[in-house]
């Protein structure tokens, strides 16, 4: 399995020269840029760098070809910044002692500037680079700004071996438990979506009084910030449980929800409000971290559909009663209902038969029977045709697990 890595790399003491350097020749690749989109896309592949009028060395201009005549290209009608790329031939990195360096083509030729390597991980995977292990290789460098600070954005493909497991960790995800890790037996992992219920209020009230105070830019940047913490609370919660699937070399089992904003019904009251409203429910971004942090495990996200998880018990796999945050099966067992879900999906691909109740199949069907059970069949079936004996079936039987 390949992985594509993005190493963020701060440049080092970046000197005012420099830096008005990386800008210039930001500047000039987006003027190139544009200038190209005005052409057709035909004529865009068909560009080479000795038909281009253009003050960036070749290594540059190359790269602004190839990305004005991909996919970017097509996707927008003007840059508003574009960049600088390098392709992977034309960067290099360096270590002297216990400092890193890359260089890279610029408008004033080829520079070599120093850079911060603040993770341990990170420096494995550089070192790697240099030492010329054959189960990583360079990809682009791309030069990014950021409040005055300038960095290196490495890409790199990093072979991962892949590590099968029939083992399965069921994650539900919601609003009042932002999401419950639970395996085929034993205990889980739950974490609660109490205080990001709060503290989106908060910043719901905040946004609202800089709106009424026309001050527009200020709302903006707050709910940037409060994008950027939701971010750092999902990377800590799928940190967390893709670390337990490993210690228990297990994949995981995700429902399916797209889509599900449209599906799932809700009032005014509850949609207006940014706690409780599924608009700001931040449950795709928490799936992307836990598939590409699986991803470098060398593991895998299964997805499976989410009808009746929460309402199917997972000890015997008949639909009985949830309440809020509990669920009772009809045996009298009481279960947090989003561990029951998690469980059900951590057991789902051990089930006998689906748990679908959207339509009724015949899931027991043989030549030798008289006809097969529709919907929720029973523990119990008529004599088989030659025989005196009952069948006993346990469909769900899930005290194996």
């Amino acid at each position: 399995m390949q992985v594509t890595r993005t190493l963020k790399l701060k440049f080092h003491r970046l000197n005012v020269v420099k830096a008005s350097m990386f800008a210039e020749t930001t500047i000039a690749c987006t003027e190139l840029a544009n200038e190209l989109l005005k052409m057709p896309i035909k004529e865009r592949k068909k560009l080479t760098t000795a038909k281009v009028v253009t003050s960036l060395k070749s290594a540059l201009a190359n790269q602004v070809i190839r990305q004005v005549s991909g996919d970017a290209g097509k996707r927008t009608k003007e840059f508003k910044l574009l960049p600088p790329e390098i392709n992977y031939q034309n960067w290099q990195l360096f270590k002297k002692g216990e400092t890193y360096s890359v260089s890279f083509p610029t408008l004033q030729g080829v520079k070599r500037v120093p850079i911060e390597v603040k993770s341990n991980h990170w420096q494995s995977l550089i070192d790697r680079l240099l030492s010329g292990d054959k189960t990583i290789s360079k990809g682009t460098l791309k030069l990014y700004s950021k409040k005055g600070k300038w960095y290196a954005l490495v890409s790199c493909q990093v072979e991962v071996p892949d590590k099968n497991s029939n083992n399965r960790i069921g994650v539900d995800r919601g609003q009042n438990l932002l999401a419950t890790a639970v395996p085929k037996q034993g205990f889980g992992l739950l974490f609660s979506g109490k205080q990001v219920k709060h503290r989106r209020r908060q910043f719901q009230k905040r946004r609202q009084l800089l709106q009424k105070s026309k001050k527009y830019r200020a709302a903006k940047k707050l709910e940037q910030k409060e994008n950027r913490w939701m971010r750092a609370v999902n990377h800590t919660i799928s940190r967390r449980i893709v670390n337990f699937a490993d210690s228990r070399d297990a994949d995981l089992v995700l429902e399916d929800l797209s889509g599900c904003r449209e599906t799932m019904k809700q009032s005014k009251k509850s949609r207006a409000d940014n706690g409780e409203s599924r608009h700001a429910w931040a449950y795709y971004d928490l799936q992307t971290k836990l598939e590409y942090k699986q991803t470098i495990n060398g593991r895998r996200v299964h997805y499976r559909p989410p009808h009746y998880t929460s309402k199917t018990s997972s000890v015997n796999g008949i639909i009985g009663t949830r309440n809020d945050n509990w669920f009772k099966c009809t045996s009298g067992a009481t279960l947090q209902s989003d561990f029951n879900a998690g469980r059900n999906l951590a057991i789902w691909d051990y089930r006998s038969c689906p748990i679908d109740s959207r339509k009724a199949e015949s899931v027991m069907d043989s030549a030798n029977m008289s006809g097969g059970v529709i919907g929720s069949p029973p523990n119990l079936m008529n004599a088989v045709q030659g025989r005196a004996e009952h069948v006993q079936l346990s469909l769900f039987d899930c005290t194996s697990y």
